[in-house]
């Protein structure tokens, strides 16, 4: 509570500074007019301070409220489990659903002439997302999109656009004993990158292990995914993921082993959020993926993979300044039908690591550092690999449009050959609508 204050309406003190110069002089020689007079300008100063001193108490904590609803912190608490559509209650809108474009264009070019999937623009991906609340307990997404595939980017080149049902999937995110389901084709919560769309990406492309691992476009399959907020005497943010899901994805995704393999596919992931200091958050990760490679329901194989995401924000200007750290591990043991020596069981890793600064409010700066074996392939040598180094800038114009340019430069060691290519990308993306729930890293 504030200290008594001298008994002046507000609204009488111009009246009173006003008249305080007449008084004086009006005073003259009479001493206790004289003391009056002085006595009330005293009071109006203190007034006047005290006015000050609440303003500067309510900017102060205005402050201090505007830093704890943009720490990562709360960010992280509020969105950490949102791949999409988060836990919250639903908003009623079953007849009025959210409805998002995103359209990512791409260019390139590349210092391989041969390369004709390089040195093109291109229409990487357009995706019409729909989200409802289809009750109190639960929320809907459909994604579809229509993505430009490039057949043989190594001769004569065909292009061709396909249309594809990305997620479409029932999140029931408000089941008892701290549990929520989703069913239906979805993103797997295998590590971090996988849960992005290629609009999000915070580079140009997606890592090299994370594609070789996962897929082109990382890893999407059809079933149903429990996840669990564990308590825990530490009382920090746990999560666990167990998804169920059909072993299929081709040659999308390499290591599944297509329509005709034997189900279902078992995937877990395991997560742990904890603040770091009063700016900063930490998150850990491992998976786990067990599948059927082939047709044959005696080739398996498994999938293993550790992740690391550091977040900081500048406390002054958590808008303008930010750290971003992330890397992942993949490691995989797999059966797979080798042209003439049968089946073989082989391991396979890679891994890739970047930091990101931004060093303005819409300006973002990073490297990234890849590297990969090539799991599940045929005719594959022991020293068979590639890896890339990349630098990068995105600039986003406003919430809705961000440009990125990279420059990445690749090495690869093929059948006892090696070659490199060096690159020049360029990504326009943007989006007509809200944005929906992204991962809380993610830059806008």
């Amino acid at each position: 509570m504030c200290a008594m204050r001298p008994a002046i309406p507000l609204f009488l003190i111009p009246l009173v500074l006003g008249l305080l110069p007449a008084a004086a002089v009006g005073a003259g020689e009479d001493p206790a007019l004289t003391l009056t007079v002085e006595r009330l300008a005293r009071q109006v100063e203190e007034l006047e301070r005290d006015r000050s001193k609440d303003r500067q108490r309510i900017l102060e904590l205005e402050e201090r409220l505007a830093d704890l609803d943009a720490s990562p912190a709360a960010a992280g608490r509020a969105q950490l489990s949102s791949s999409g559509v988060g836990r919250g209650g639903g908003q009623g809108n079953l007849l009025n659903p959210e409805i998002t474009a995103f359209v990512d264009l791409g260019g390139s070019l590349s210092s391989d002439g041969d390369n004709r999937a390089r040195n093109r623009f291109n229409l990487r991906e357009a995706e019409i997302d729909f989200r409802a609340a289809i009750a109190p307990q639960a929320d809907g997404v459909l994604v579809v999109a229509i993505g430009e595939e490039i057949e043989d980017p190594f001769g004569a080149v065909e292009v061709s656009r396909e249309f594809e049902l990305e997620e479409a999937y029932v999140n029931f995110h408000t089941l008892p004993w701290d549990l929520a389901f989703k069913g239906g084709k979805f993103r797997n919560a295998f590590g971090r990158n996988n849960l992005l769309h290629t609009h999000d990406l915070p580079q140009v492309t997606r890592p090299l292990a994370v594609q070789a691992f996962l897929g082109p476009e990382g890893l999407a399959t059809v079933g149903g995914s429990l996840s669990w907020l564990v308590p825990n005497p530490w009382e920090q943010y746990v999560e666990w993921n167990a998804e169920f899901v059909n072993a299929d994805g081709g040659e999308e995704s390499p290591i599944l082993g297509g329509a005709a393999a034997d189900n279902p596919g078992f995937l877990s992931h395991l997560k742990l959020f904890s603040d770091v200091g009063d700016t900063g958050s930490l998150e850990l990760g491992t998976s786990f993926l067990y599948t059927h490679t082939s047709e044959d329901r005696d080739d398996t194989g498994y999938l293993l993979g550790a992740d690391l995401t550091y977040l900081w924000r500048d406390p002054q200007q958590p808008d303008f300044r930010s750290l971003l750290l992330q890397g992942e591990l993949f490691w995989s043991k797999t059966d797979f039908a080798h042209d003439t020596a049968g089946t073989i069981r082989d391991d396979n890793w890679g891994f890739y690591a970047f930091g990101q600064y931004q060093f303005a409010q819409n300006w973002f700066a990073g490297l990234r550092y890849d590297y990969t074996e090539f799991p599940n392939l045929g005719e594959r040598r022991r020293d068979d690999s590639e890896w890339g180094a990349s630098a990068y800038v995105s600039w986003y114009l406003n919430e809705a449009l961000r440009l990125r340019l990279e420059y990445q430069h690749l090495g690869r060691d093929r059948e006892g050959e090696g070659d490199s290519e060096d690159a020049l990308l360029l990504g326009l993306s943007f989006l007509i609508g809200s944005h929906p729930g992204h991962p809380y890293w993610v830059n806008r």
